[in-house]
């Protein structure tokens, strides 16, 4: 029977963070699909990784190993999965839903002539005929795609949409394929670390301020102090990226970067909707803010009102005394 065909995406050599939830998610979609989950891994010196899948649950993990599709393209990546896909014939393909691998699904979805689903936050199968959540407009609107039983979808997930899957059990086996002989027409000839870049996408923990800061020198003074004694990222709200106090990398909401971390802290963000738009899917959510009425309460796990000039230094300095920093 068909089931479901995970692609592994790579961070530092591991797998990354929603990988790890789509094999998770993939296993119990691939039960109820009645076939059996499988992972692709494309890229130069993969054995590793094809490894670490097979140890969280994949049942066979193929390799398209060749020098070729390092560092990634989206046709190279697209030619080593559709391989992957010829063995493996899934009903679903899963895949995160970043920037690059909206562009890679969408390629991915017209080759093979594949229904497509971007964003999602859910995914339920019942007859052969899967089903995928989106949440938009901050959340206000959700809608539900069902594509019909006997034609492929690709479905890019939101991070932190799922649990991850847990190492246990017998591992999967490991199947090495071959690209052959598809041509990539995209070659890339360099890579430059933007300087400054921002990671908001994968960390674990971000700290955002807000206007309720005041000004430019609180935040610099309280944010990345918080942030840095937590161990995450420090965002920012639109407003105060638009005022000229923080870059644009560092703005969270519907016209800057979509995150999902485990725990997030809004210290004086009011909670515009483009700003719920861009966090509101965040695990655990902390808010402070001096007005009982911000919109931020609402999607709040747990609120504090009070001035954030005044709470930010005395969590601080708690939290640094409890974790030892």
């Amino acid at each position: 029977m068909p089931g479901v065909l995970v692609y592994i995406e790579q961070v530092d050599g591991g797998l990354a963070a929603v990988t790890r939830e789509l094999l998770g998610k993939g296993k119990e979609l691939a039960a109820a699909l009645g076939g059996p989950l499988s992972a692709v891994v494309a890229g130069s010196g993969v054995g590793g990784v094809a490894q670490q899948a097979a140890a969280l649950g994949a049942d066979t993990v193929y390799t398209v190993d060749d020098a070729s599709l390092s560092p990634y393209t989206t046709d190279g990546h697209v030619a080593a999965v559709k391989v992957a896909v010829a063995a493996a014939q899934p009903a679903l393909i899963l895949a995160g839903a970043s920037f690059q691998m909206r562009d890679f699904g969408a390629a991915l979805a017209t080759d093979l002539d594949a229904g497509l689903a971007v964003d999602i936050t859910d995914l339920k199968v019942e007859g052969g005929a899967v089903s995928a959540v989106r949440p938009s407009h901050g959340g206000n609107v959700v809608t539900t795609y069902n594509f019909p039983a006997g034609r492929p979808v690709v479905a890019l997930a939101r991070k932190q949409s799922f649990p991850e899957a847990q190492a246990g059990g017998a591992a999967g086996t490991v199947q090495a394929l071959a690209l052959g002989g598809a041509e990539i027409r995209t070659k890339v000839t360099s890579v430059a670390p933007k300087s400054g870049a921002v990671n908001l996408t994968d960390a674990a923990i971000i700290v955002t301020g807000g206007r309720g800061l005041g000004d430019k020198d609180n935040y610099y003074k309280l944010i990345p102090a918080l942030a840095e004694t937590l161990g995450g990222a420090y965002g920012a709200s639109r407003a105060i990226v638009d005022a000229g106090w923080v870059p644009y990398e560092h703005q969270v909401g519907q016209t800057g970067k979509t995150v999902s971390p485990k725990l997030y802290m809004a210290c004086g963000v009011s909670g515009a909707i483009q700003h719920l738009a861009g966090m509101r899917t965040s695990r655990n959510i902390v808010a402070i803010n001096k007005d009982p009425e911000a919109p931020i309460f609402r999607v709040a796990t747990f609120g504090l009102v009070g001035d954030v000039n005044e709470v930010l230094p005395l969590l601080t300095e708690e939290l640094k005394s409890r974790l030892g920093r």
